[in-house]
């Protein structure tokens, strides 16, 4: 996502000269699209080695997925056709659509992931029974969902999208008839790449506040939960997952709400100084905004290096007697979710 009225007005850019900026966009987009790239690929390679990844990590495989496309195709491209190329465009009206809308397809499923991975860890935590007896299996229509509507969203961008004839270049950029037009779709895109997300994720995380701090209140803890089992066993159910763990459970917890957290850390910035832009409300130097609304992209990059740090065992390196320190045996690394 970006800003593409011009991004500053006409007069503005005669008097200012952007040839350090496009540089800066250049530098700055390829460091992130190596980086995002990289980390994403690694872990799709480390999950699409492992013969039984759980519900947890079937989440992270596809957030990976989407988090390589962003860098592919949003970061990647921008950081060639804004940066290198200096905007100008020279694929045709056809392409300029597909690559705007691909770069929006792209941003909204990762977002869409994020949310179903709260949701779904917030249906963890509430039913734990229905997880444990395989009755809970949403998650795949979670994922299907958050693709299709991610496909759908965008849609209605294609009119205001192609390929305009300025002086003698082509420029791939969207365009409004007037200004209130550039602002209503800015305001309803930030709405749904990062308001929105952020008040289900952050509903989903106090709601499993609530839940665990009532399940501690009650004094509903490991001893009751096992009980559960073993009543299901006694009864003829087979439970998909034999013992539970309450800290691998908080571990998974807390990886997914960093996760969370470091979405709202990366959006606030690019988020701010697009609202800034739009509405012309001048603070920085126009030239530093088309630098700062490209940070966005980070989340991309954290996601990887998050799911890492708290899945060491997951690591060709990795020692396996350090594994067996955290993960005293495979059925008690099934149970984290």
């Amino acid at each position: 996502m970006e800003s593409n009225r011009s991004n500053v007005n006409q007069s503005t850019i005669v008097q200012l000269d952007f040839s350090g900026t496009y540089v800066a966009i250049t530098v700055v987009c390829l460091v992130m699209a190596a980086v995002i790239i990289s980390l994403n690929g690694f872990v799709i390679f480390i999950l699409a080695r492992q013969k039984d990844n759980n519900r947890l990590h079937f989440f992270i495989f596809q957030l990976a997925i989407a988090d390589l496309c962003v860098g592919l195709v949003s970061v990647l491209c921008d950081g060639i056709f804004k940066g290198i190329l200096r905007q100008k465009w020279y694929l045709g009206d056809v392409m300029c659509r597909i690559w705007h809308y691909s770069t929006f397809v792209v941003i909204i499923v990762s977002n869409n992931l994020l949310i179903g991975m709260s949701v779904d860890r917030y249906l963890a935590v509430r039913y734990p029974l229905r997880t444990i007896t395989g009755e809970y299996r949403p998650y795949k229509a979670i994922i299907i969902g958050s693709w299709i509507m991610a496909l759908l969203i965008p849609v209605w961008t294609f009119p205001y999208i192609g390929a305009v004839l300025e002086g003698t270049s082509y420029y791939c950029h969207m365009e409004f008839t007037n200004e209130m037009g550039w602002q209503l779709y800015v305001t309803c895109t930030l709405l749904i790449v990062f308001f929105i997300p952020f008040l289900i994720v952050s509903v989903c995380y106090v709601g499993i506040s609530v839940v665990v701090w009532n399940h501690w209140r009650q004094r509903r803890n490991l001893t009751e939960i096992i009980e559960m089992i073993t009543t299901l066993k006694a009864s003829g159910h087979t439970a998909s997952n034999e013992g539970l763990l309450p800290k691998a459970r908080i571990k998974t917890i807390k990886m997914t709400s960093i996760i969370c957290f470091s979405f709202f850390i990366c959006w606030l910035p690019a988020t701010v100084f697009h609202i800034l832009d739009v509405f012309d409300i001048s603070v920085l130097d126009p030239r530093f905004y088309l630098i700062l609304q490209r940070l966005y992209p980070l989340n991309s990059a954290f996601n990887p290096i998050i799911f890492l740090l708290f899945n060491k065992h997951l690591l060709p390196c990795w020692s396996p007697k350090s594994a067996d320190k955290t993960y005293k045996s495979v059925r008690t690394t099934k149970t984290t979710v």
